[in-house]
């Protein structure tokens, strides 16, 4: 679990440096409007309240210009300007609620409180039923799609965007079917040893659902930054981020079903056979394929200062997976080194097989 905090906290600094790095001063954002390349990050984390009016990226020939209203949560003198009467103006809005009205109005804000909610209440049922695995990815997972369904009905404007309702869509097609195929899967196994250490006590209960939290703000920052977004994008990365994701989410759904099928023929012995036979964890690396598709999709529609932070979300899955693969982050690899270390064929697999990804020349090859 050190490794995973690893993972997660070199994210978290960067996602906050680059936030903190945008400039939120009006003059500054109304300039950087004529280029919607340079338009500020801070942008997407405003509320639609705050604004009237913004450029359209899908109707290229009209251009609408954000004006910000005198909210008093955003307009806060800098320096030596406060004076008695702006500190009263903001003391006030901080009490009444404005500010908090304000921050929760913003998409990107939204799409996390829905994933936090979501896995709060996998927390509640883990604490009120200990023990019980079966809602762990059924919520866990499930909660993408929940999040993704729920901005496509309110976040208005930008619900209309063609690259919002694809992005929306994969999100929401990838999440309904894992979330529903590992529910099933734990109706049959009943429960998961690599997890039973962490969920016996109220503490690894707890930490269990704030990493499934982190885990699902950071995998889904491509998908909620770009929601956030009123620009359309381009073409060329919607299309080609749409046939990667699909690559992967084939990958994925064939890996699951091929290891499933295995299994129940074969329970005593390892999965080799289809897509296990090319790669070790053809479904980690069929996850990483589907989140690199949705970040090519919404990439186009970000400012610069945000480039960065969507693409942490295959980056960390990368070396995440790569970490479980290993045995340097869960027990998968020495639990199955126990049950399956007796075979010979299963030696020569670990030794021969790629972990993630299928060496395409050694494949390729093989064919000639």
């Amino acid at each position: 679990m050190r490794i995973l905090w690893k993972i997660l906290l070199p994210a978290a600094g960067v996602i906050s440096s680059s936030l903190s790095a945008v400039d939120a001063d009006a003059t500054a954002f109304g300039a950087s409007l004529h280029n919607h390349r340079g338009a500020p990050a801070s942008f997407l984390f405003l509320p639609k309240s705050t604004s009237q009016t913004y450029r359209s990226g899908f109707k290229r020939q009209r251009h609408q210009i954000i004006t910000l209203k005198n909210n008093p949560s955003w307009n806060i003198p800098r320096g030596g300007q406060q004076s008695l009467h702006s500190l009263r103006s903001y003391s006030t809005a901080l009490f009444d609620g404005s500010i908090l009205s304000a921050a929760t109005s913003s998409p990107f804000l939204q799409y996390n409180i829905v994933i936090f909610l979501v896995n709060l209440l996998g927390m509640m049922i883990s604490l009120i039923f200990p023990g019980m695995q079966y809602h762990l990815d059924l919520l866990g997972t499930g909660a993408f799609a929940v999040a993704s369904s729920f901005m496509l009905l309110i976040n208005g404007l930008n619900s209309s965007l063609l690259r919002v309702q694809v992005s929306s869509l994969a999100v929401i097609i990838w999440s309904t079917k894992l979330a529903a195929f590992l529910f099933y899967r734990a109706l049959k196994v009943k429960e998961d040893a690599r997890l039973e250490s962490t969920l016996s006590t109220k503490s690894g209960v707890v930490f269990f659902w704030l990493i499934s939290f982190f885990w699902g703000a950071i995998s889904s920052l491509p998908h909620s930054l770009g929601v956030a977004s009123s620009l359309e994008g381009d073409n060329i990365g919607l299309y080609s981020g749409t046939i990667i994701y699909t690559v992967g989410l084939l990958m994925e759904s064939i890996a699951d079903y091929q290891k499933w099928s295995w299994k129940q023929s074969n329970p005593s012995k390892f999965c080799s056979g289809g897509l296990w036979g090319i790669s070790q964890h053809p479904n980690f690396a069929g996850n990483i394929l589907i989140w690199t598709g949705i970040a090519i999709m919404n990439v186009p529609s970000l400012s610069w200062q945000l480039v960065p932070v969507a693409c942490l979300s295959p980056l960390i899955l990368w070396n995440f997976f790569l970490g479980q693969a290993q045995g340097s982050i869960t027990s998968g690899v020495e639990l199955a080194t126990k049950k399956y270390g007796g075979d010979p064929g299963y030696s020569d697999y670990i030794e021969n097989v790629p972990l993630l990804f299928p060496d395409l020349k050694k494949l390729f090859a093989k064919k000639n």
